[in-house]
């Protein structure tokens, strides 16, 4: 079919031919957009875009471009990028919308548009935190940009290029790069008030879906099959916390409207029924910030998760949330486990991360978990700037006063630009631009979760090896106390980190055997953990 000229507009006049020649060939075609999740087959605000936008009558791809692989994220081979070619040229995509869903992707984000730019000569929209955050960066590389909340404002931005209206470029959230040195950043609508109103994430298996990695592309969804369904009963967070992107958000993105929405359990039920009608899930993860704790939505939930669903879940919350009432009702309705951030020693996390809880309110948090039967998943954050010997070891000694069992799930500190962590260690000197997640830094493709081969100082890796050895019931913890107190191995650990390694690959592969037997050992899993030199503490 011929291209219909598109009439005189600001678009059209634009200097940026990628942009004008992808709205003329929607308006002959159609827009035929291809969502690309860049190391993330989970990627729920992809999966949300895509079901938004089919229901709108558009054409959608899925893109799944590479995964993570335990603690590390190769970059993008030319092989790679030639196969994502392919699958472009096969679905006819004339406009290709990548998520960033953390800022140290937006350095092969960058790689992947110029490549897609020069070789097919494809507009690239960029979405997520880091184009919100940073708009005018991206519209260096990016020919559009969408901040904020996308839903809506995608499917408007395809139904204007659908209809070839000439005001194209007023679309709110998205921003231009209409040519050089010259751009344009539209206002954000107001949040999406009423979850419940938005489409359920795409996890069908059907045609337009493709996972791509080690140059060759699968038809069909990777996660399809997966014993575990994540999905949100929420959007944003109560809290602050200060190296988080919601603190950002609420203060400087959307300041004034409620930034923490809920959905009603009777929409995250249906979800869940819906999904079973095609997925033969064991269990759920809430994959919220923080659960939904409001006492008539908890008792709703609690009622009519049971009788409707009946599947063990688990929950993401925060310390002071955490009450016995409400836990042993959660527990009664299927509650198994808990992810819960302590981030690091009492001082630390008070004064650096704005997280104010008591040592003694986590030990007695984590004796509630043992006695109810929940299984909780510990949360910390190493290689920040502040932390003195003494953190360390209150940290260490808080921990092992932890009844089994339980895992540790240790993070690598990540400072997101624009952050609350990100000013307060700049303005003290703690850190330098090029430390800020971004363009110069990708640090989280080689060290996000804990890896002890990554090179730190040797007292940290000291102190990293002694605490993720306490979550091995194995392991005893007055061997580890002993240790502890050597000054010598704080200064020579090489014998401690073989110790934590071999503890390490122990529970691992226990934990891969019962999974094995119990049928959750899938594809995705050995994708992610067949890489010995590379693995997560746990």
């Amino acid at each position: 079919m011929n291209a219909t000229p598109l009439a005189p507009s600001p678009l059209a006049r634009a200097a940026n031919h990628r942009v004008a020649r992808m709205a003329a060939r929607a308006r002959a075609d159609g827009p035929r957009v291809a969502l690309l999740s860049t190391w993330d087959v989970e990627n729920n605000a992809v999966r949300i875009l895509a079901a938004t936008l089919r229901a709108s009558g558009h054409h959608v791809v899925e893109i799944y471009f590479k995964d993570w692989i335990s603690n590390h994220l190769d970059p993008a081979s030319d092989l790679e990028l030639q196969t994502l070619l392919r699958v472009l040229r096969r679905e006819q995509v004339n406009l290709l919308a990548i998520s960033i869903r953390a800022s140290a992707y937006a350095q092969q984000a960058a790689v992947i548009t110029r490549f897609v730019q020069d070789e097919a000569d494809l507009a690239v929209l960029w979405g997520g935190m880091h184009p919100t955050l940073k708009g005018q960066e991206c519209l260096e590389i990016a020919d559009l940009i969408l901040q904020g909340e996308g839903e809506l404002a995608l499917a408007e931005l395809c139904d204007r290029l659908r209809d070839g209206h000439d005001e194209l470029v007023e679309t709110q959230n998205v921003g231009w790069q209409l040519g050089p040195n010259q751009t344009r950043s539209n206002a954000l609508r107001p949040l999406i008030a009423d979850l419940d109103a938005l489409r359920w994430r795409d996890y069908e298996t059907h045609a337009h879906k493709y996972f791509i990695s080690g140059g060759t592309y699968f038809e069909g969804d990777p996660m399809h099959g997966d014993p575990v369904f994540q999905m949100m009963g929420s959007r944003g967070c109560i809290y602050k916390c200060s190296y988080c992107y919601n603190s950002t958000y609420k203060k400087d993105v959307y300041p004034g409207q409620k930034w923490f929405r809920v959905r009603s359990p009777e929409s995250m039920v249906a979800e869940i029924r819906h999904a079973q009608t095609h997925w033969n899930m064991k269990r759920i993860r809430f994959d919220d910030e923080v659960f939904n704790f409001q006492l008539d939505w908890l008792e709703d939930f609690c009622a009519r998760y049971p009788k409707e669903v009946g599947l063990p879940f688990e929950i993401f919350i925060e310390p002071k949330l955490v009450s016995e009432d409400r836990m042993t009702m959660l527990r009664d309705a299927g509650l198994t486990g808990v992810y819960m951030g302590i981030q690091s020693s009492e001082r630390v996390t008070g004064h650096l991360y704005d997280r104010r809880v008591k040592n003694q309110s986590i030990s007695d948090i984590a004796a509630l978990y043992h006695k109810l039967g929940i299984k909780p998943h510990f949360q910390l954050i190493f290689d920040d700037p502040v932390s003195t010997e003494e953190d360390k070891k209150a940290l260490f000694e808080m921990i092992s006063t932890f009844p089994h069992p339980y895992d540790l799930y240790l993070f690598s500190m990540t400072v997101f630009p624009g952050s609350e962590l990100n000013k307060k260690l700049i303005e003290n000197g703690l850190i330098s631009e090029f430390d800020i997640d971004g363009f110069d830094n990708t640090r989280v493709f080689y060290q996000h979760r804990v890896n002890l081969a990554y090179p730190r100082p040797v007292e940290d890796t000291f102190y990293i090896a002694l605490t993720q050895m306490l979550s091995k019931p194995f392991v005893p913890k007055s061997m580890l106390r002993l240790l502890s107190r050597s000054d010598f191995l704080k200064q020579h650990p090489w014998p401690v980190i073989q110790m934590a390694n071999a503890a390490n690959f122990a529970k691992m592969g226990a934990l891969a055997g019962q999974m094995a037997v119990e049928g959750e050992m899938t594809k995705t899993l050995l994708r992610r953990w067949l890489s010995m030199d590379r693995i997560i503490t746990t």
